[in-house]
């Protein structure tokens, strides 16, 4: 049978969220906790990675186990194990044909970004910027959505899908005059795509570089990938939708 959890994590400790050699990941510390309550090997197959740093609300993921387990106590069971730094939400058997990746619909990202001084309570957990130009921020996000190329706003080497995906909306709001949240929802999002897209409107707004510059790096046909990249602690996945 195949098992669906919902879970949430803080990223700040683990290498991201796919299994390294040597290191802490979110991946490998679900995995060694199912693997003994269940007491064989379980591999599970998530939504999406996310990068060192980058915490989750919303990240869901299957696995298979011919084991039935009441689900109430395996959710109990899990998060006993895991500690603090991931807890799981929900769990629940789903069809043999669900897939936490390819079934997926739309995914929904947010940064937050704190405006003003660095606070070090905060600096898991945001990025920061002394001041900004809200106007330029909400006219540049409007560059960014739709179905584009972006191929030279990502890391990933090679893509079964030319490097194409929809941007469906990039929605920046301020709340508390200090907080600055740009929201993220599309139809899938490669290594480093937000990050750059992020780092790229916060330079924009900054004058450091033109939209025309920004349309040119979408519209190029060689690979040139655009040197700005936000810190990774002000990025969440927020929700899978299915």
């Amino acid at each position: 049978m195949k098992y669906r959890i919902d879970f949430a994590y803080n990223g700040k400790n683990f290498y991201g969220y796919a299994k390294q050699v040597g290191q802490p990941t979110v991946q490998e510390t679900v995995e060694r906790a199912l693997s003994i309550i269940f007491d064989e090997d379980i591999t599970i197959r998530a939504s999406g990675r996310t990068d060192k740093g980058v915490h989750a609300i919303g990240q869901v993921a299957t696995f298979v186990s011919e084991k039935e387990k009441d689900l109430g106590k395996l959710k109990k069971s899990l998060n006993s194990l895991l500690g603090d730094d991931i807890y799981i939400l929900s769990i629940e058997i789903v069809p043999d044909d669900f897939d936490a990746r390819f079934s997926a619909k739309k995914k929904r990202y947010f940064y937050e970004i704190i405006i003003g001084d660095r606070n070090p309570f905060e600096n898991d957990f945001a990025i920061f910027e002394k001041n900004i130009n809200f106007d330029k921020i909400v006219e540049i996000c409007g560059v960014f959505v739709g179905k584009h190329c972006f191929k030279n706003f990502c890391s990933k080497e090679e893509d079964e899908d030319n490097f194409v995906r929809e941007i469906y909306e990039i929605t920046p709001k301020i709340f508390n005059e200090r907080e600055l949240k740009i929201t993220f929802v599309g139809n899938g999002f490669m290594r480093y795509q937000i990050r750059k897209i992020v780092g790229t409107i916060l330079e924009y707004q900054k004058g450091k570089i033109t939209k025309e510059e920004i349309l040119n790096y979408l519209n190029k046909e060689e690979r040139d990938i655009i040197s700005y990249t936000a810190e990774p602690q002000g990025l969440y996945l927020d929700k899978v939708f299915y």
